[in-house]
């Protein structure tokens, strides 16, 4: 039996991970996260220069996306269930996510915040390039269809409830054959 993805799709720095981890504690079923991040930000992962930055990044860049891609109907199709966070920077991307997901339960949650919140958040972390998440959040949103749209201002245990209540009144097999509904406008 395939599993469930759960996929929260939004800017740098937009809260992603710190709800995917509150998802995946709060779901009444088990629920693995899993994030770029891990590759990104854990220091094991990618090779590093002698400052710690990724070495070689845009050679490597689309191996390690399009692996993790890959990763995820592996780890669906062996019943795992995931909550994923990703920034889907542009339409080719999505159309990657559709094809790989293509017949997966695939429930897309969209985390909107503002540009200045963004930029807040971003300074504050200090590991992220300023501008980033401005910029993702100028495209992050335009080509992406949601099974439901949160506002990263909300407090977050209210968002994790908004989740799980969405996610399970959906109508099992309408919504089990992804990709999915029409492009968000």
């Amino acid at each position: 039996m395939s599993g469930s993805l759960i996929l929260i799709n939004g800017a740098s720095s937009a809260g992603k991970s710190t709800l995917c981890r509150a998802l995946r504690d709060a779901l009444p079923v088990p629920f693995l996260h899993f994030s770029l991040d891990f590759f990104m930000f854990g220091s094991d992962v990618l090779p590093r220069t002698p400052d710690g930055r990724i070495r070689d990044w845009p050679t490597i860049r689309p191996q390690v996306f399009g692996g993790f891609n890959r990763c995820l109907p592996a780890l669906l199709g062996a019943g795992n269930n995931l909550v994923v966070d990703y920034i889907i920077e542009t339409p080719g991307m999505w159309q990657d996510f559709c094809e790989l997901l293509r017949g997966c339960d695939v429930f897309v949650v969209g985390l909107h915040c503002p540009g200045e919140e963004l930029e807040r958040r971003e300074a504050a972390r200090g590991d992220r390039r300023p501008g980033d998440a401005r910029r993702d959040a100028a495209t992050v949103h335009t080509f992406t269809g949601y099974d439901l749209e949160l506002d990263c201002q909300t407090p977050l245990a209210p968002n994790v409830q908004h989740v799980i209540s969405a996610w399970q009144a959906r109508s099992g097999a309408a919504h089990r054959a992804f990709p999915p509904r029409p492009l968000h406008s």
